[in-house]
């Protein structure tokens, strides 16, 4: 694991700095890594920070990842693309109350207090991780046996309908 990239959020936005990178998976903490989804932990996803102001004059931190990262198909068990372009913007909050009460009024927000350190790297991965299909399925697998299977049957409850609408 690489060491952590360390900004204060407050600084970077209100300068509306810019940060740009790329990571491998491998370099991300275990929890990113060891996902179980992951057909290929040396993988690269690339990433650009940008501080900001609001047009309500709050301070954000946006956040764009992009990669192409493949993942383990839950139907056929093979390795399959998946491609990262996530965006988010992160509002900063002094304090909790100020947070809680931005959040009610807009469900969309994303938003988070205000640190006096914030390791970028933490962000990415928990962003990363967030981004992850729950599931992640080929369209079409191209297995002829599991088409086979997952063919439309006949609903076995159907003959029991009958017998209740004959009464």
């Amino acid at each position: 694991m690489l060491d952590p990239i360390l900004i204060d959020p407050e600084v970077f936005a209100a300068e509306k700095r810019r940060l740009q990178g790329e990571l491998i998976l491998n370099q991300l903490d275990e929890r990113v890594w060891s996902h179980e989804y992951l057909a290929d932990t040396q993988a690269k996803v690339s990433f650009t920070l940008q501080g900001g102001r609001d047009r309500l004059q709050r301070l954000f931190l946006e956040l764009e990842l992009k990669g192409d990262v493949p993942l383990i198909c839950q139907r056929c068990v093979k390795p399959m693309p998946f491609r990262f372009d996530e965006a988010s913007r992160i509002v900063l909050f002094a304090d909790e109350n100020s947070l809680d009460e931005a959040m009610l009024a807009d469900d969309e927000l994303e938003g988070m207090l205000l640190e006096k350190e914030l390791d970028v790297r933490a962000l990415l991965e928990d962003q990363i991780l967030m981004a992850l299909p729950f599931s992640p399925r080929h369209e079409d697998c191209g297995n002829v046996v599991l088409t086979e299977v997952n063919q439309d049957k006949p609903n076995p409850f159907a003959v029991l309908a009958g017998l209740k609408s004959s009464r």
